[in-house]
């Protein structure tokens, strides 16, 4: 979750996300709210630029604050889901702020996207409650006509 990332590869799963990752998204962001941050004092675009500061702050801490202990042995399987939840949603809120610079040369278009799942398995076990839950629903409608 800390080790280097090869440069160039893809951000897929919650796991990914490394303090790396987050601190060039956390710089990304700086830089462009810079601008509308020394606007005049009281004006809305100086204010929407705090704004957008203070959401960015507490997104960046409990990304990271969150990233140091997803993968502790020590945590029970409960604190480790509601971490990897909290990671997500961070994760996510922050590449919402974000992404309408997709087009901007410094976004990381590889790094910087929405996660739904924390690592593959996740993903499958997702996968399988849902069609679990679509086939249930059918077999109860069938029931009904």
């Amino acid at each position: 979750m800390n080790a280097p990332v090869p440069e160039g590869s893809q951000l897929i799963y919650g796991e990914d996300i490394t303090l790396n990752d987050v601190a060039k998204i956390n710089a990304f962001l700086a830089e462009r709210t810079s601008r509308s941050a020394k606007a005049e004092r009281g004006s809305d675009e100086r204010q929407v630029a705090r704004s957008l500061r203070a959401a960015q702050s507490h997104l960046v801490s409990e990304l990271e604050h969150g990233l140091k202990f997803a993968n502790s042995p020590k945590a029970s399987f409960d604190l480790l889901e509601g971490l990897r939840v909290q990671i997500r949603s961070a994760w996510n809120a922050l590449w919402a702020m974000s992404s309408p610079w997709q087009s901007h040369p410094d976004y990381d278009a590889q790094r910087w996207q929405h996660v739904k799942f924390w690592n593959a398995d996740d993903e499958v076990h997702r996968q399988a409650l849902l069609a679990e839950a679509f086939d249930r629903k059918e077999a109860d409608r069938r029931l009904s006509e």
